[in-house]
C-alpha cells in the first residue's frame, strides 16, 4: 500500500513538473519574438500634411482609396512581403486629395498621427500615417520587412455596421 502511494506521487510529480516545463517553453517562445514599433512623431504629420512626396521612398494604403484609413511609406531599401496593403505609385497631387478628405487639423476624434516605423532593432525603415495606432512590425533575413494590417473595423459599431457616431468618416 505504501509503494502503491509513492509511485502515485512520483507520478503526479513527473507530470506537473512535464506540464510547468511546458507551459514554460510555450511562454518563452511567445515571448522572444522581436518586434519593431511605431515611434509617434508631429514631424512625420508635418511631411505627410504637407503633401510632400519623397523619391526615395515606396508608398502602401489600406482602407479606400479616395480616404485611406492608413498611409505607409516604406524606404526603398526595404522589401515588403506580401500582405493586403496597396501600393500606390504616389503624386503630390493624389496626396494632397487624400489630405483634403482627411482633413486632419479639424478631426478632434480619431485623429491621423504620423510615427516613423523602426524595426526591431531601432533602424527608421518607414514612415506611417493613420487614425490606427498599432500594427506589427518585424524585418526578416537582409532586407525582408513584415507589416501586418491593423484592424480596420476601429470605429464600427458593436454589430459591425456602419460608423459610431463622430469618427469623421461619412
Amino acid at each position: 500500500m505504501q509503494n502503491l502511494r509513492i509511485i502515485f506521487l512520483k507520478t503526479t510529480t513527473f507530470i506537473l513538473a512535464l506540464l510547468l516545463a511546458a507551459m514554460g517553453g510555450i511562454m518563452t517562445a511567445c515571448s522572444t519574438g522581436s518586434y519593431g514599433h511605431l515611434d509617434f512623431k508631429l514631424a512625420v504629420n508635418d511631411i505627410f500634411e504637407s503633401g510632400q512626396v519623397m523619391d526615395n521612398y515606396n508608398y502602401y494604403y489600406i482602407g479606400p482609396e479616395a480616404e485611406p484609413v492608413a498611409i505607409m511609406a516604406i524606404d526603398k531599401k526595404y522589401q515588403l512581403t506580401p500582405s493586403l496593403w496597396k501600393e500606390i505609385k504616389l503624386t503630390p497631387q493624389q496626396l494632397k486629395a487624400w489630405m483634403s478628405r482627411i482633413d486632419n487639423h479639424y478631426r478632434l476624434r480619431n485623429r491621423y498621427d504620423g510615427a516613423y516605423i523602426l524595426d526591431q532593432n531601432g533602424n527608421q525603415v518607414g514612415l506611417w500615417y493613420s487614425q490606427l495606432d498599432w500594427t506589427t512590425i518585424q524585418r526578416g533575413e537582409g532586407n525582408q520587412l513584415t507589416i501586418y494590417t491593423p484592424d480596420t473595423t476601429k470605429n464600427l459599431d458593436n454589430f459591425g455596421r456602419g460608423v459610431i457616431s463622430g469618427s469623421g468618416s461619412n
